[in-house]
């Protein structure tokens, strides 16, 4: 039954996130536009200033738009760093607690009455203060998302050239700078399309799939990473209903995955430019998830030994 809620709730969140993706922050169908009766305070915030960027970099490079989707997820997941880093901080920081969330977790064990969960709930706050960790940490990558929601729409609406929405003839502004859609022999415009292998390989783009299995393959490796303890975390482990939870919630990440997977291999088939941003953003989140893995190692015994260093100024206080 537990199984069944959890399949559910994630499910619900894969659709929510599915919602958010495709449109809740405007029309993916409509061209980029200043023009105040169409574009809306998300546009104003966040998409105009990105389709900007792209459309710079675009015209930088005879008006690739590849061009341009590559170097804007560069610049964009760069400039999201720190809070990725900032996140990280707080996963070494509960490594380094373990010990003690340990001890309390192993002290109330076998207590599942209200009065002795509360006491644990408290020492445990009192083990967070001590080691400086503020849980509202955890959400932090959502800053991210309405950054990334951006670049998402710039890439499907910045190279439509017009579209009549009510009375209004809206023209694209910087279709023409990222005009050149042709990558590596791929046409950027085109899609894999869903139907293609039902309708006897007509109106698709193999190529689009390829794209996508490329797409599915890169988010694959990605989330094993992501999964990966490191080393420093390998030996940590969880006490009675703590442990039960700490199992259900890795159960229920892996369902995320399998459906975040699929949705993102699924939608990739509708827009090639829409897939090979995605290849350069899990590429990118590849090598970043690699190279904070070394940092936070050498952090971790950095801030599990900073205690054991005696200073001069301790040997002074000490005479």
């Amino acid at each position: 039954m537990k199984k069944r809620k959890n399949i559910a709730l994630v499910m619900v969140v894969m659709f929510t996130l599915l919602f958010l993706l495709t449109g809740c922050s405007g029309d993916i169908s409509r061209p980029i536009t200043t023009n105040p009766k169409i574009a809306n305070w998300f546009d104003w915030i966040l998409v105009i200033p990105v389709g900007w960027v792209m459309q710079l970099i675009a015209g930088w490079f005879n008006n690739s738009f590849a061009a341009g989707i590559i170097f804007t997820t560069i610049i964009i997941r760069t400039a999201a760093w720190p809070i990725y880093a900032k996140s990280n901080d707080l996963s070494i920081k509960m490594a380094v607690a373990q010990p003690d969330i340990q001890r309390v977790q192993a002290k109330y064990a076998n207590r599942q009455d209200r009065e002795s969960q509360q006491r644990m709930q408290m020492e445990l706050q009192q083990v967070y203060k001590k080691h400086n960790i503020n849980l509202l940490g955890c959400f932090m990558p959502l800053i991210q998302m309405p950054i990334f929601i951006a670049v998402y729409q710039t890439v499907q609406r910045i190279w439509i050239k017009s579209k009549t929405i009510g009375d209004v003839e809206v023209t694209g502004l910087w279709a023409h700078k990222v005009a050149n859609m042709k990558f590596l022999g791929v046409d950027l415009a085109s899609s894999g399309n869903i139907q293609y292998l039902f309708n006897g390989f007509k109106d698709g783009d193999w190529k689009g799939w390829i794209l996508a299995l490329i797409v599915a393959g890169t988010n694959l490796l990605l989330n094993w990473l992501s999964m990966r303890k490191p080393s420093y975390q390998k030996d940590t482990h969880k006490h009675g209903t703590a442990g039960q939870q700490a199992e259900q919630s890795q159960q229920m990440m892996k369902y995320m995955q399998i459906f975040m997977i699929i949705m993102m291999f699924m939608i990739a088939l509708s827009s090639n430019a829409l897939a090979l941003y995605w290849i350069v953003g899990n590429t990118y989140s590849i090598g970043q998830n690699l190279i904070n893995r070394k940092i936070n190692e050498k952090k971790y015994y950095k801030m599990k030994n900073k205690d054991l260093v005696v200073t001069s100024d301790d040997k002074k206080n000490r005479v």
